[in-house]
């Protein structure tokens, strides 16, 4: 039975795109959530000596490739973003963040639906401020792609100078 929800719990982190605490994962598989520690544990030792790991991201799960092995993956894997948000996300990555407005002048109608699938990937988090909205990146954005991003801006630097 163990196993069984070890497998039910990894092929969960592996389908979802943004990370999932344990009681959505216990929610989702209709499981205790002490049985799903039990699980998250066994598949920590399942990937020890892999090209995986199960990475906590705050306090929600994602399988996710290791940084040692992310350039090889991150180079041949299909981006699951399409090109309008991956400028939003290339915009916030070089101001930190700003105004939905300025992205909705750069973007288009489209920026809040991208915006919003953005929010759904856990990527960007809008903020209100006052009578306007803020757009940052999340701590799940970094910890996802932040170091491979940091290394390709550092390489396109260093091409240009």
């Amino acid at each position: 039975m163990e196993d069984e929800v070890s497998n039910r719990t990894e092929a969960l982190l592996i389908a979802t795109m943004a990370p999932l605490a344990k009681n959505e994962i216990s929610a989702a598989l209709s499981v205790d959530p002490k049985t799903i520690e039990k699980s998250l544990r066994t598949l920590r030792k399942r990937y020890e000596d892999t090209s995986l790991e199960l990475k906590m991201i705050g306090r929600k799960y994602k399988i996710g490739v290791r940084d040692k092995y992310s350039e090889v993956a991150f180079k041949y894997s299909e981006s699951e973003m399409n090109k309008g948000e991956l400028e939003i996300i290339g915009l916030l990555f070089r101001k930190g963040k700003t105004y939905i407005s300025h992205i909705e002048r750069l973007r288009g109608k489209r920026a809040e639906e991208e915006l919003d699938h953005l929010g759904k990937l856990g990527l960007v988090e809008i903020i209100p401020k006052g009578r306007r909205r803020l757009v940052k990146l999340t701590r799940t954005f970094f910890s996802k792609y932040g170091k491979e991003l940091k290394d390709k801006v550092k390489q396109e630097e260093k091409v240009s100078s």
